[in-house]
């Protein structure tokens, strides 16, 4: 025996909404499999700027953002990728164990060319206090957008060109991050 559910209703509610919303980002769903691939690589590269913070490897970003990155991470936007890394050995990162995560990735405006991403990032600060114990009062969390338009490269790969990152709450123990970092920017692309 069929019982028709309460949320029928707001369930067919809500898959109108969804794609009313994704109309406003191009309504992209991937419709072949080099569209599969190429959203693929674009997380990968999200994933290697995580591990280039978190190992302090910096220079990685090399293989992240387009050597003209226009980048609205600080109180100045950067325009290549020396000053980037510059502002990222500013920073408070070198100086506490760190872990970030992107989530919730959505790639939309996909061409040949270019691409459009919105994801959503955790970025975890722990202070140093013994061999990995690490208590709440010792941490210290931010929680960010990154707003990406990205360039594919001759080698066929892809590359951040421009990137906003807003954060929208830091909770935690704030003094794990020291007065000396610059503040982050919180305007969209």
């Amino acid at each position: 025996m069929y019982f028709p559910s309460l949320l029928t209703p707001a369930l067919a509610l809500f898959s109108t909404t969804a794609q009313a919303q994704l109309a406003n980002y191009g309504g992209f769903t991937p419709k072949n499999p080099t569209d599969a691939m190429t959203i693929g690589a674009i997380h990968n590269v999200l994933a290697l700027f995580n591990y280039a913070l978190d190992s302090k490897n910096f220079d990685a970003l090399r293989d992240v953002y387009t050597d003209d990155i226009v980048a609205r991470v600080a109180r100045e936007p950067t325009n290549d990728i020396e000053s980037l890394i510059k502002f990222y050995n500013g920073t408070a990162l070198g100086d506490v164990v760190t872990q970030h995560t992107a989530h919730t990735i959505f790639v939309y405006d996909l061409g040949p060319q270019s691409a459009k991403s919105i994801s959503y990032a955790n970025a975890l600060y722990f202070s140093k206090i013994g061999e990995g114990q690490f208590f709440a009062r010792d941490v210290d969390t931010f929680y960010e957008r990154y707003d990406d338009v990205w360039a594919r490269q001759r080698d066929g790969g892809w590359k951040i060109r421009e990137r906003s990152i807003n954060i929208y709450a830091q909770v935690g123990n704030s003094s794990l991050v020291p007065p000396t970092q610059p503040t982050y920017n919180t305007s969209k692309v």
